[in-house]
């Protein structure tokens, strides 16, 4: 197969306005008609954000926040961005040809394996060999067109799991949890302002050239082989990097393709890929802080972790520390920024908030969420974030003690804290809005916390009550499940955020 360039070849799928689908090259998102991206699949949906993202924010960043404002309000025209995606050409071929996109600078030289392995939740190669493939089976997808190869590939370099031994993990770590920052889904908005909300302002950190520190495909890949296990740290590269890690080592096979329809996208094809090759200690990173991804920082060490994805996904108790800085979680880069944006204006925003959940290599769940953001919580002047940091820390000290009760009366269950937290989301979203409405009103915001503690009072006695007494062949004694429930009562009322809200006011 010979190569294309992902710069000129139309490749990425989109929507518009109107509805129709059509296929573009990068530059193209300028076009104001466009609505959205339009994979079918909610992984490529979210890579193909960052790949476009990336492409920006590599080469075409503003210098200031004044700069970014100034495209956001005259607009960025495709032969801007023609001109701009050109300067790195060379990283942008896919094909046979060395460089190749996010593929190996080296040949090669290993067994043969089924293309369905770039998929994140394929069956790994010793599942296959072990026949442990119950869930997700073999044989699944066999043969891709190379525009799905190079979103697979890209996808799963930017969320690699564990891979086995010496298969590294993604720049974030496996399975990272990336935010982007979108508009209010009531406000019709073209593709390029939604790419556009993640770009931030780069001055010493834009590339100087465009080569392997920030495209590593472009040379020999700095291998991470025991017992030096070398990792490449955040000064070696440049910090572009970031949206173009590569800690997998993989070529693809472009000489054994054949003719047919995309087992992923359905579309006819005279180029499918049937297989790659592998090879384990790629590039090792340590220390990076991707500027799309929030961060919880190690109490004892002080390197910031990036917030993985989770069983349930994720839930208002992670809320705050998504979309400011609250305990040990920072949020990204990029919405922090937006938060100084945002201060001057009065349009509604929300936090997309989407990746896996890994065990080890193995693929759980792919989660998305959508979180509100307030501009209010970026007033220096306003204590409305510690109030909304004492709600939650009520709503995480609730939890425990309705575990308790439900234990003693045998009723403990594995769905418990799923249903908790959300259950009672939409009234703690419609308590920290009422609560921003009464931010200067001292008796309003100590009403709210008032009523905020008995809304989660009546939701574990709710749970409670139905658990133990709403089945009337329940042979446990009447009179331990009431002693149970008053034990609830006391312990809420006990609980050390409790007290601080009565004395709130």
């Amino acid at each position: 197969m010979s190569s294309f360039s992902l710069l000129d070849e139309k490749w990425i799928p989109v929507i518009h306005f109107d509805g129709h689908v059509s296929k573009i090259k990068p530059s193209q998102i300028a076009d104001e008609t466009i609505s959205d991206l339009a994979y079918f699949r909610s992984d490529f949906q979210g890579a193909a954000y960052q790949f476009l993202i990336g492409l920006l924010q590599t080469t075409f960043s503003p210098e200031d926040n004044d700069e970014w404002i100034d495209y956001w309000d005259d607009g960025i025209s495709q032969s801007d961005l023609d001109e701009a995606f050109d300067q790195v050409k060379s990283a942008m071929q896919f094909g046979a040809n060395k460089p190749a996109f996010m593929q190996d600078f080296t040949k090669l030289d290993g067994n043969a394996l089924p293309i369905s392995g770039l998929l994140v939740e394929a069956p790994g190669e010793n599942a296959l060999k072990k026949n442990t493939d119950h869930f997700i089976k073999r044989d699944f997808v066999k043969a891709i067109c190379p525009h799905c190869a190079a979103m697979a590939l890209f996808t799963l370099q930017t969320n690699a799991p564990s891979g086995g031994q010496g298969h590294r993990v993604s720049l974030r770590g496996g399975g990272p949890i990336t935010t982007l920052i979108m508009p209010e889904l009531n406000q019709p908005t073209p593709l390029w302002k939604k790419l556009w909300l993640n770009v931030i302002p780069l001055d010493d950190d834009k590339p100087r050239q465009y080569d392997e520190s920030v495209f590593p495909w472009l040379n020999t890949t700095k291998t991470s082989e025991p017992p030096k296990n070398l990792s490449l740290l955040p000064e070696q590269a440049n910090y572009c990097q970031a949206f173009w890690g590569m800690p997998r080592r993989i070529e693809l096979d472009f000489e054994q393709t054949q003719q047919g329809e995309c087992d992923l996208c359905g579309e006819t094809s005279s180029q499918l890929i049937t297989q790659y090759q592998t090879k384990n200690y790629g590039i090792q990173y340590q220390h990076w802080r991707h500027p799309l991804t929030p961060y919880r920082i190690d109490n004892k060490t002080g390197e910031p972790l990036a917030i993985k994805g989770q069983p349930g996904g994720l839930v208002y108790r992670d809320w705050l520390g998504m979309v400011t800085k609250h305990d040990n979680v920072e949020a990204a880069k990029v919405t922090i920024i937006n938060e100084v944006r945002r201060l001057k204006g009065d349009k509604k925003y929300r936090l997309w908030c989407f990746g896996y959940d890994f065990d080890n290599m193995k693929a759980r769940c792919w989660y998305e969420h959508t979180f509100p953001v307030y501009p209010a919580l970026a007033d220096p002047d306003s204590d409305v974030e510690e109030l909304i940091a004492l709600a939650l820390e009520l709503s995480k000290e609730s939890l425990p003690i309705l575990r308790k009760a439900m234990a003693t009366i045998n009723k403990q269950s594995s769905v418990l804290d799923i249903a908790y937290w959300k259950e009672t989301e939409p009234a703690f979203y419609l308590f920290v809005k009422q609560l921003i409405d009464q931010k200067d009103n001292p008796d309003g915001r100590f009403h709210l916390l008032s009523n905020w503690a008995n809304t989660l009072l009546n939701y574990i006695i709710q749970i409670y009550d139905k658990a133990a007494f709403a089945n009337p062949d329940d042979q446990l004694v009447a009179s331990q499940k009431i002693s149970a429930r008053e034990k609830l009562l006391i312990d809420f009322n006990k609980l050390k955020y409790v007290k601080k809200i009565k004395n709130t006011k």
